[in-house]
């Protein structure tokens, strides 16, 4: 049964967006799904045998009755003669929605009898084309949910119009034949809500669900800094739900409920984060914090996750999506909050158990006393570093780091995490500094420095740049990856470690060098790095050792989870 489960979410789907009408096309690859959807009284079936005609005869019912109609047929050239009405219907912006069966993507060019090269057949008819995995595990049932929810999505979105959703079958004809698809849907399938500025009666719905919900968890991903506008919105927000907003140095962002993710949730562990879970989660922003991403996809399933999305794309991070509002975040805070207040006043919501208990968790964090390592740079230029100064992090150990410390919330907080290479950390940060009078710091590990370095001697350079050069002569990441240190060779290829200096190369272009090997050289060289007053760029090389910059990190995410204890003595939520 695991080829067909594909079909179940797809006929789960179709009738949570209440697509009843189906035009069928007799032939085998598409049996199971037929057999189906011809025994269930929640669709009206119609029976066309030649899918030219078929696709046309669907198109006059959606034109009708001025709703989604679908049609369904089996693989090979019975899916090109849908190309004649299907192109009539992309040009008319009717929601057709068109399910072709195939064969095993496995099996293309590969001499089998009615195998094409389908997914590509309706690609610029159509406002939407998914080819669904054929579905084998957990993985492939979330993936398959989040493609036809993007398709279903898509009949209506915007102009609207028709969309395609392939369906892959593994196993031969007597195979399908003689397997038919239990009638039995599956309960679990979510299906995306869709929600414009426009639908009155979908953001009341989604108010009153926010209003009686018990826990109400907002995530704040990578973003530019905000206008006071956005942030006294979001602030509003917070505090008429009484609602946590979790969120690092890279949302460039502070509120009174704000949480500083990266501590918190590594105190958390597999027995003590159940009180902490939400009902509901609303996301907005760029990347989000990893942790938060990590926390939430080990609970996926268990809460609802609204989106705010201002292209209108499914981004399905937690795995968890059932709503998508299509609006910016200024908008949808705005709207949110009238409506918030037609149900409740403008009186902040009284319970705040769920706040508290998070915000007991962070006041409860305490970093160990720290020996002289990169986690020590870190938090000294963290301690230091000018109000109104620009901060680039680069990717992994310098950007997970950072995250621990609060800055001023005047530091505006920058990082290649979307695609997050090792090649682009440092000649981005060049060219900020370059278009900017504010002091512009850079915190960089020395592999990705050395990757880049080239970058130093653009000639569009000026003496606010300050580099903090995190040199422990290789990738303490892999240290920090318990299994990884099994590897006796983990340092050889993986960890790359190396004896360089970036010395030699800063004075060659003329930068200010500085360094430091211990505690002591750290501390007062850090007074100078940070100063306005330098008559060149300035690069602060800080030399620690690989494998103890990864077991101190290891250290602290094991004293962390003591953090939680006393926060668990206190009443259930």
């Amino acid at each position: 049964m695991a080829n067909y489960l594909s079909n179940s979410i797809l006929i789960a789907l179709l009738r949570k967006y209440n697509i009843h009408h189906l035009v069928l096309s007799s032939g085998a690859r598409n049996i199971p799904f037929v057999n189906a959807v011809e025994t269930d009284q929640q669709f009206t079936c119609y029976s066309v045998i030649d899918e030219r005609n078929a696709a046309f005869f669907a198109l006059g019912i959606c034109q009708k009755l001025q709703e989604p109609v679908a049609i369904a047929c089996t693989s090979g050239t019975a899916a090109s003669n849908y190309l004649s009405g299907v192109t009539e219907a992309y040009y008319a912006n009717a929601p057709l929605v068109v399910i072709t069966f195939d064969r095993s993507p496995y099996s293309l060019n590969q001499l089998e009898t009615q195998k094409i090269d389908q997914p590509a057949i309706f690609s610029s008819v159509c406002r939407k084309s998914v080819t669904l995995p054929i579905v084998k595990d957990g993985e492939d049932a979330w993936y398959c949910q989040r493609l036809i929810n993007e398709a279903l999505i898509a009949l209506t979105q915007r102009q609207g119009g028709p969309v395609h959703i392939n369906v892959p079958l593994a196993g031969d004809t007597n195979t399908i034949i003689s397997e038919s698809l239990s009638l039995k849907l599956l309960e679990n399938v979510n299906r995306i809500d869709y929600i414009t500025m426009s639908e009155e009666k979908g953001w009341q719905e989604k108010a009153l669900r926010l209003h009686n919900a018990g826990k109400v968890l907002i995530v704040m991903g990578q973003a530019l800094p905000l206008d006071e506008n956005v942030r006294r919105e979001i602030t509003l927000f917070t505090e008429l739900l009484g609602c946590p907003l979790l969120a690092d140095n890279l949302s460039n962002f502070r509120c009174e409920n704000m949480i500083f993710a990266e501590g918190v949730i590594k105190a958390l562990n597999s027995k003590t984060v159940e009180t902490f879970l939400p009902d509901i989660v609303v996301s907005f922003g760029a990347n989000f914090q990893e942790r938060i991403k990590d926390l939430l996809k080990a609970h996926q399933g268990t809460f609802e996750h609204w989106s705010i999305e201002a292209d209108g794309v499914v981004r399905d991070v937690f795995k968890s999506q059932t709503a998508l509002f299509e609006s910016t975040p200024i908008q949808f805070f705005q709207r949110m909050n009238r409506e918030l207040e037609k149900i409740s006043g403008a009186a902040p919501k009284a319970s705040g158990a769920y706040l508290k208990r998070w915000k007991d968790l962070e006041a409860s964090i305490r970093l160990p006393k720290m020996p002289f390592n990169n986690f020590c740079a870190v938090k000294t230029l963290a301690d230091r570093i000018p109000g109104n100064s620009v901060l680039h992090l680069a990717i992994l150990n310098s950007t997970r780091l950072m995250q621990f410390f609060k800055l001023d919330e005047s530091v505006e907080v920058y990082a290649n995490v979307n695609a997050f290479g090792i090649d682009g950390c440092l000649p981005t940060f060049m060219g900020h500094a370059y278009v900017t009078d504010q002091l512009s710091f850079l915190v960089i590990g020395d592999l990705s420095f050395f990757y880049g370095m080239n970058a130093l001697k653009i000639r569009h350079r000026r003496n606010n740049i300050r580099i903090l050069l995190l040199n422990n002569g290789g990738a303490a990441e892999f240290h920090i990856q318990p299994d990884s240190n099994e590897i006796p060779t983990i340092d050889l290829h993986i960890g790359a470690a190396h004896s360089d200096s970036a010395k030699g190369w800063a004075d060659s272009l003329g930068y200010e060098y500085m360094s430091a090997d211990d505690e002591k050289s750290l501390e007062e060289a850090m007074d100078r790095f940070v100063c306005a007053n330098h008559d060149a760029p300035v690069i602060f090389e800080v030399f620690t050792k690989m494998k103890t910059d990864g077991e101190f990190t290891l250290y602290v995410y094991r004293e962390l989870e003591k953090c939680i204890a006393p926060v668990l003595e206190g009443e259930e939520i």
